[in-house]
């Protein structure tokens, strides 16, 4: 949750600088970029991400690594982050700072959790019913989790709606336990 808010903050900052400088399709690519190499080489996250390793190591890596594929705005972001010892979320910035690119655009990435596999028909009315909720294009992630029994978790945005059989149970599990028998 914490590595969450960090980067959305991070994210946001950068957005802002994105949108001051006009470029932000330009750093949107180059933040996908920077996050798909930090996925395919753990190495170099590792890397960036050890304390016992100096600044100034990090940067010159940096600049080896990233020199001709960022813009100067980007480079002196990582420098940034490097400096304030965030490299380490270095992925999930890249991911936060596309999804606000995504929400500036009129889209809203959502996760929805069933525990069993929706129908095109289901997923094609749930998908209407969230637009027209939010007055967002849904970019709609689909996971099957058997254990949330039946109904479905919706994540939307920030918000959380849990209409999952696991959930009501819990819900009637404690009342039951808060009933005081004589």
């Amino acid at each position: 949750m914490i590595s969450s808010e960090v980067a959305k903050r991070y994210a946001v900052g950068l957005f802002e600088l994105a949108l001051e400088k006009n470029m932000i399709d330009t750093i949107a690519e180059e933040m996908r970029s920077i996050a798909e190499v930090c996925k395919q080489d753990k190495t170099l996250l590792n890397f960036l991400t050890a304390p016992q390793i100096r600044d100034q190591d990090k940067e010159e890596v940096i600049k080896a690594v990233f020199a001709d594929r960022v813009s100067p705005p980007v480079k002196r972001f990582i420098d940034f982050i490097i400096e304030k010892r965030r490299s380490k979320y270095m992925i999930e910035i890249a991911e936060a700072f596309n999804d606000l690119v995504l929400e500036s655009q009129g889209f809203l990435k959502t996760r929805v959790e069933t525990a069993i596999e929706l129908t095109e028909e289901e997923t094609r009315a749930l998908q209407k019913k969230l637009e027209q909720k939010t007055g967002k294009k849904i970019l709609m992630s689909k996971f099957v989790r058997p254990q949330i029994l039946g109904g479905m978790i919706v994540y939307l945005g920030s918000q959380i709606i849990d209409k999952s059989i696991r959930h009501d149970l819990q819900i009637l599990r404690d009342r039951l336990l808060d009933v005081k028998v004589h």
